[in-house]
């Protein structure tokens, strides 16, 4: 289908607007602006601990346009000196976070590693410069040309053009997923397409997460779907979640469903069983599918879930949906938040897993490996330090942020039309 708005629609640019901070972090910008503002100031002299939270929350929350130029100046030099003086883990959240400010900065070397004895399991991320404007006009021009052919079903032809605007433009996300369109419809491996998927995914910005989650139902990837690889990469999954707790269930049930669709996830298939009722939720899940298990498991909103690897099946992850009942019959737990904030909260975790799934796998391996931990404290996280006026700021500072990731969006025309 013909990309518009790459689900950005009004009413998810609202409940994206109210996202309140990074995806495994609980700090706005806006709470934080003037003490960060001050910590990157202070440079080495300031706690490495607070730089990378700071980092974190401006790569998350800051809205550029609102910044004066003395405080980019400032904050700039703060996340250079981070980048290259700060742990490894302070490098990439302070890579991330100048990305923010349009400074892209190679993957830094691990200190201490060298090319002899860097680990040879570990891809380099995708992360090209950015384009000179001469070369992202011609890529933009490639980028039509490349368009009308595949809405002929000329793919061969159409992917050999956006190729071409690829080497000229290669951060140019619109063209990285039409050649997957394209590349998802040619005889032969798909080796190329899973090459462009994953660069879509390293370059880790709203809008490319946005398009590997309009990939799971854009109908040009339908002969892909079903792959491993097209599932690990854009989350796509059959999911199943069974109620084992009848009537009481229902409600839980039913928020699940709704997150799966806010989530842009295909409508999980549903269930009864009464037969083994559940004080709380097990997710069971195949290994593609262990990025978004994370995201899901802590989602539910139950410290005391359970996470059960599966292999077989044709469903890549199943809820079985237990809770513990009170003494008037009622559930402890309904299920996952489904308020817009929540959901906002949620896609933007959604999206920092499908660009950072490492984060995200690490939680449900350190799970499986420990007994008696949980992949999510939200039991005892309930409570916010935000007043409704702070929430509404940091709404309409989003929205005017996410606006400009929907018109972008907008451009990424392809094949059919929605």
């Amino acid at each position: 289908m013909l990309l518009k708005t790459v689900g950005l629609s009004a009413a998810t640019l609202a409940l994206l607007a109210l996202a309140a901070g990074p995806a495994w972090a609980g700090s706005l910008w806006n709470g934080r602006q003037s003490d960060c503002v001050a910590a990157f100031a202070a440079g080495e002299s300031a706690d490495q601990a607070k730089l990378m939270g700071c980092a974190d929350d401006f790569a998350a929350d800051a809205v550029i346009e609102k910044l004066t130029p003395a405080d980019k100046g400032t904050i700039e030099k703060g996340l250079r000196w981070l980048y290259e003086n700060g742990s490894d883990k302070g490098a990439k959240v302070a890579r991330l976070a100048l990305q923010r400010l349009g400074v892209n900065l190679p993957v830094r070397t691990a200190k201490g590693a060298s090319a002899a004895t860097a680990p040879a399991a570990e891809r380099a991320k995708y992360d090209p410069p950015e384009a000179k404007k001469a070369d992202q006009e011609a890529a933009d021009k490639l980028y039509k040309d490349g368009v009308a052919q595949l809405k002929k079903k000329k793919w061969q032809a159409g992917v050999a053009i956006l190729l071409k605007g690829l080497e000229k433009n290669p951060r140019s996300e619109k063209i990285l997923y039409n050649l997957g369109c394209g590349e998802a419809n040619m005889a032969g491996d798909y080796k190329a397409l899973w090459t462009h998927l994953q660069y879509l995914a390293d370059l880790g910005t709203d809008y490319s997460s946005e398009l590997l989650v309009k990939a799971r139902s854009d109908e040009d990837f339908e002969p892909v779907r079903e792959e491993t690889e097209f599932k690990r990469l854009t989350g796509y999954m059959r999911a199943l979640v069974v109620n084992t707790v009848d009537d009481v269930g229902e409600p839980g049930v039913a928020n699940i469903l709704k997150l799966f669709d806010k989530l842009g996830h295909k409508k999980p298939d549903k269930k009864d069983d009464d037969k083994t009722p559940l004080p709380a939720p097990i997710v069971q899940f195949k290994p593609h599918a262990k990025a978004q298990t994370a995201v899901i498991a802590e989602l539910l909103g139950d410290p005391d879930t359970k996470l059960e690897p599966i292999t077989e099946g044709k469903y890549d992850l199943v809820i079985r949906w237990g809770t513990k009942i009170d003494d008037k019959g009622k559930p402890i737990n309904l299920g996952p938040e489904t308020a817009d904030e929540a959901v906002a909260k949620a896609r933007q975790k959604q999206n920092k897993a499908l660009a950072q799934p490492e984060g995200a796998i690490n939680k449900v391996n350190k799970v499986l490996d420990t007994p008696g931990r949980v992949i999510s404290e939200a039991g005892k996280m309930k409570d916010r330090v935000l007043s409704v006026g702070d929430k509404a700021k940091g709404a309409a500072d989003k929205v005017k942020d996410l606006e400009k990731i929907g018109d972008k969006a907008g451009d990424a025309m392809k094949i059919k039309g929605l």
